[in-house]
């Protein structure tokens, strides 16, 4: 890995794009959706065991010190938030979601920002609650209404896909939100700790996530990432010091 402290680590490359992330964070979607695209793109690698993060410079890309962010020499300032990413890129290339006059267009944006908004957002809270919760005797019940609430998320994204037809979110072929979707349920699975993925409750999705690891962009991913395993069910924790998963 790169000195993080490097100068000009965090220069924007002005002949391609560049992603700015750490393992198996959430720079994963975008790199499924990159690879799929098959853009070419450089990646950095943020250390937030040493707080890289909150670096001058690479505040300058975040100012909130959030990963991922996306460098593109077309725009004149980079793309944070996942989500926003992920659509950029999409609507870049016309590649993985419905053309904005499509009549599906509303469908892709409901999801993703449930996504966005909601599936991950209670994600990231289970994963460090003393983030959100100062009364450490408090936290367990946090976490444990956490839990109910990513049942129930997860419940939504299963009608959703029963409701499309299948086998992906918006039909016949994947789109962005079912790389979202996917990434959540790998986290789902193995952070904070293992949790149950109920594939009887949820046969849409899980049937998707079983078709979705074997695409080549995944496996090319999924190695890039040095998560070991399958990428979606029954996944492994990656060998990295955990500080750099969740940052300090």
């Amino acid at each position: 890995m790169s000195d993080p402290f490097e100068p000009d680590l965090f220069k924007p490359d002005r002949g391609r794009l560049c992603l700015y992330g750490s393992f198996d964070s959430a720079n994963l979607v975008v790199r499924f959706v990159l690879e799929e695209i098959g853009l070419d793109y450089r990646f950095v690698p943020v250390d937030r065991a040493v707080r890289a993060n909150r670096t001058p410079d690479y505040l300058k890309l975040n100012p909130q010190g959030l990963l991922p962010v996306l460098s593109d020499p077309d725009l004149s300032e980079p793309v944070f938030e996942t989500a926003a990413i992920i659509l950029y890129l999409a609507d870049k290339t016309q590649r993985l979601a419905p053309h904005p006059s499509s009549l599906e267009r509303g469908r892709l944006l409901t999801w993703l920002f449930f996504l966005s908004n909601t599936l991950h957002a209670d994600l990231r809270i289970s994963f460090r609650p003393e983030r959100y919760v100062a009364d450490a005797a408090v936290r367990p019940h946090l976490v444990a209404g956490l839990g109910d609430r990513l049942r129930q998320d997860f419940d939504h994204l299963e009608t959703a896909f029963e409701r499309s037809g299948g086998p992906y979110l918006l039909g016949a072929e994947p789109s962005i939100v079912d790389f979202y979707a996917a990434t959540c349920a790998r986290w789902y699975q193995i952070y904070p700790q293992s949790s149950e993925f109920d594939r009887k409750a949820w046969p849409r999705l899980t049937a998707m996530l079983g078709d979705l690891q074997t695409r080549p962009a995944v496996v090319r991913a999924k190695k890039m990432e040095q998560i070991p395993g399958p990428a979606f069910l029954d996944p492994q924790r990656p060998a990295i010091n955990p500080a750099a998963l969740t940052g300090i």
